[in-house]
């Protein structure tokens, strides 16, 4: 069973992401400030 997480702080990473036709770094600071968010995430096809 995972761990519960609930009202704890999402690590801070830079997402490198398109905006305008141009790559940025966005981070997750600056992503999420002030919002409540769910992360969650998947395996990858073919992936051991």
């Amino acid at each position: 069973m995972l761990e519960n997480r609930e009202n704890q702080t999402v690590p801070s990473v830079i997402f490198h992401t398109r905006r305008d036709h141009e790559w940025v770094d966005v981070s997750s600071d600056e992503l999420f400030k002030g919002k409540t968010v769910v992360v969650f995430a998947l395996p990858g096809a073919f992936t051991p």
